[in-house]
């Protein structure tokens, strides 16, 4: 029995380590020392999940502004691509422009032909009369339009006969003023039917003996 004491006593007493936190570690040892690398192996480090003093908090402000997001990525705009422009099949045409001195040189020149077909469409006209008086004063002949029939006997056939070509004008004077421009180009036609109509009266009855 004594002996087992005696080697209780003889036994070296082994020093148990203390494993310290970090914070307690920087509260016993100043910031200027520095730990001996034997003493540091057995120390361990744990930091909580959640802070447990106000100095360590973290700040989201804090954290939000000192974390740099990264810049968006620039994408370059794609090169054009050379082909062929609009403008090379395109002709670049005159501006449409009429002055009012084309306008008055048109206007009148619509009126001169106006006059020329009344006065050719009035004399195919008379020209149908004359023939018309001649073949009945000479051959007998009969007027077969049964608007003129009543003034053939006489001379007043060569004013009644002049009502058609009247009419006439009046009708391509009003198309020449049409809002329609196809209306506009067609001012002729009255004028011009008018007088093939009498000028080929007029040749029939030369024909008749």
């Amino acid at each position: 029995m004594f002996l087992a004491m005696a080697l209780l006593l003889i036994q070296p007493q082994v020093h148990p380590q203390m494993v310290f936190s970090a914070e307690k570690i920087a509260l016993i040892q100043p910031l200027g020392s520095s730990l001996p690398a034997e003493s540091a192996a057995f120390m361990e480090i744990s930091l909580p999940l959640t802070p447990t003093s106000s100095d360590i908090a973290i700040q989201p402000s804090l954290v939000s502004e000192s974390v740099a997001l990264p810049e968006t990525a620039f994408v370059p705009e794609p090169a054009p691509v050379n082909g062929p422009r609009l403008g090379a099949f395109l002709r670049a045409g005159q501006p449409v422009t009429v002055s009012v001195s084309q306008l008055q040189r048109e206007q009148r020149q619509k009126q001169r032909l106006w006059i020329g077909w009344g006065i050719a469409e009035h004399s195919a006209a008379t020209f149908d009369a004359w023939t018309t008086r001649r073949d009945i004063s000479r051959f007998g002949a009969q007027e077969l339009n049964p608007l003129l029939k009543p003034f053939a006997g006489n001379a007043s056939l060569y004013a009644a006969i002049q009502v058609g070509p009247v009419v006439m004008d009046y009708v391509g004077r009003r198309m020449m003023y049409n809002r329609h421009s196809w209306v506009r180009r067609m001012w002729w036609v009255p004028q011009t039917a008018s007088f093939t109509a009498s000028l080929f009266c007029g040749v029939h009855n030369l024909g008749v003996h």
